[in-house]
């Protein structure tokens, strides 16, 4: 077994995610997706995905929950002729 998978598809299926989702998330400036090519082939290895979905869980459960308040106004229904 390979410790790696290559093509945006088969990346896709490891992350659970669409190939659109990864590319985009391979692009972005911010803690991108640990993509890399080799001679023209897109590559991600397992243990940089493992170790990128931790930091990701790390980074999302370190932010402050969000809490709704809602009120009764939020509930009154509004119409208009």
């Amino acid at each position: 077994m390979h410790d790696f998978v290559e093509t945006w598809k088969a990346i896709a299926t490891a992350m659970g995610r669409s190939e659109r989702w990864c590319r985009y998330m391979a692009q972005r400036d911010a803690n991108p997706l640990p993509v890399f090519k080799v001679g023209g082939i897109v590559r991600l290895n397992l243990a940089d995905r493992d170790a990128w979905i931790g930091q990701q869980r790390e980074q999302t459960m370190a932010r402050p929950p969000i809490t709704l308040t809602i009120t009764p106004a939020d509930h009154a229904l509004r119409l208009s002729a």
